[in-house]
């Protein structure tokens, strides 16, 4: 009986061994498909992360660009003051013109207009008002106006010989051309 026993006790651990075994392979089998899982929730925030990041350098970019553009319209905003405050009088100006144009000729025949005119020239010189040369000068189309040519042996071809109506600049911008006449041979 005792080796009944014994055989018994054997088979009873050796099936407890197999169950054992057993579940050891499931519990490793377990670990195994943890491990699997993780990998791949890993992998999966690791795309996550990448796509992320993708993102948020595809925000930066737009940010600095929106910064770039608000920077150039501010700029763009501060020079329009600035020419809108430059230029401001020049309406007044160029109404004014045929005043001067008129007292300029008067001025040749009578002291008093001299002095008005003169008065009147400083004044608006101040406002940035500067008369264009024009005689003998090489003729400019950006500030001469040719209302006729003429021969001339004194000077070059293109010069301007005569003036005939002076032109103005207001703060280095020709507000009226200089009517001339220009040399041609």
């Amino acid at each position: 009986m005792a080796e009944v026993k014994n055989s018994d006790t054997v088979a009873t651990n050796e099936c407890e061994k197999s169950e054992l075994t057993q579940d050891e392979n499931l519990i490793q089998d377990g670990n195994l498909m943890q491990d699997i899982e993780l990998n791949a929730d890993a992998s999966e925030l690791q795309t996550q992360l990448e796509e992320a990041h993708k993102l948020a350098e595809e925000r930066l970019d737009q940010l600095k660009r929106c910064r770039a553009d608000l920077d150039n319209t501010l700029k763009i905003s501060a020079r329009e003051r600035e020419d809108y405050a430059r230029y401001a009088s020049e309406r007044l100006v160029c109404k004014l013109l045929c005043v001067v144009d008129s007292l300029e000729q008067a001025s040749k025949h009578d002291e008093g207009c001299k002095v008005l005119y003169h008065q009147l020239l400083d004044i608006l010189k101040g406002e940035g008002l500067e008369p264009i040369e024009a005689m003998g000068q090489r003729f400019d189309p950006y500030k001469h106006e040719a209302l006729m040519q003429v021969k001339s042996d004194e000077l070059d071809e293109d010069c301007v010989a005569q003036e005939i109506q002076r032109g103005y600049t207001l703060n280095s911008r020709v507000i009226r051309f200089s009517k001339v006449a220009v040399v041609k041979r």
